[in-house]
């Protein structure tokens, strides 16, 4: 596949009457068209369907900046000398979203730009698919949520909390689907946190809810999940988690804390797969923990 999902972090933000800012975007050399898809957000689960935004096309650093509307044809877009680099035009599809086409294109270095006009009076958020393949311009942006977040940003689980929801946004231009299995332990096979729900899929502009269960808790521990979903993005489907015993603080001063301090409890100690992760199951030690302690064997 060949295709970029732009804007690369987050869809600009236009408010209404208001014009985005040039995005530049790649063309192939030897690419003789190339599809735009545009998918214009709003609120979660709904499209506005209000006016059509007007999309500005730019080709070269100095190339004449021109606006193409929805279906109003053909719109010549052309180079700094005067020369035609492409005939552009806009369809609107359902649900606010639009696809733009430039055929005839002339080989040339670029770059091109995009500049949208949010023609409405209600804010919207717009991401886009570019690809020299139309049917690749149909692409999921996963967007998940924490409900909440530790200190260092992550998804904090306690081992007493019942279920926590996970929002799952879909800020893309194709249905968003993941995959991985009711009762899949999270992170590794040891993992206390297990999935319990998920939908089959999220459309475009829909939000739908992940369901997790944070098992009981002997150690405190922090891990990663990438989710199994047709987003080729994994920094967009990974999930970062921090889980905890039951507390983290002690109720007092006599009290042990929530793992055993001695190494020598567990002197069969294997570390597990890099790919696994995860305290010692003894002693609540990672690896590196076990072989590196203070002579008193406190690692403190």
């Amino acid at each position: 596949m060949v295709f970029q999902l732009l804007p690369e972090r987050e869809p600009i933000e236009i408010r209404g009457g208001a014009t985005g800012p040039l995005v530049p975007f790649v063309v192939p050399l030897e690419a003789t068209e190339m599809f735009i898809r545009v998918i214009a957000l709003w609120r979660d689960n709904r499209p506005l369907v209000g006016r059509a935004p007007t999309f500005e096309l730019k080709s070269g650093r100095d190339g004449q900046l021109t606006a193409v509307d929805a279906g109003t044809g053909k719109v010549e877009i052309q180079e700094i000398k005067g020369d035609i680099a492409a005939l552009a035009e806009v369809q609107r599809l359902p649900l606010d979203s639009y696809l733009i086409t430039l055929a005839g294109l002339e080989e040339n270095p670029g770059p091109w730009y995009l500049r949208i006009t949010n023609n409405d009076a209600e804010t919207l958020r717009f991401a886009w698919v570019s690809s020299h393949c139309e049917e690749e311009t149909l692409q999921p942006w996963m967007v998940l949520e924490r409900a909440t977040t530790s200190q260092d940003g992550l998804l904090a689980l306690h081992g007493e909390n019942p279920e926590t929801v996970i929002t799952v946004r879909n800020q893309g231009t194709a249905s968003l689907t993941v995959n991985d299995p009711p009762g899949t332990r999270l992170g590794s096979e040891r993992s206390p946190v297990v999935l319990r729900r998920r939908p089959a899929s999220i459309a475009p502009h829909d939000t739908d809810e992940l369901v997790v269960e944070c098992e009981q808790v002997r150690f405190a521990d922090r891990f990663s999940h990438t989710f199994d979903t047709n987003d080729m993005n994994r920094a967009r489907t990974t999930l970062s988690f921090e889980v905890l015993p039951h507390s983290s603080a002690h109720d007092s001063l006599d009290d042990e804390p929530a793992f055993c301090r001695a190494c020598e409890r567990c002197p069969d100690y294997v570390p597990p797969p890099l790919d696994i992760g995860g305290p010692c199951e003894t002693c609540g030690h990672r690896g590196a923990q076990h072989f590196d302690v203070p002579p008193d064997h406190r690692n403190v």
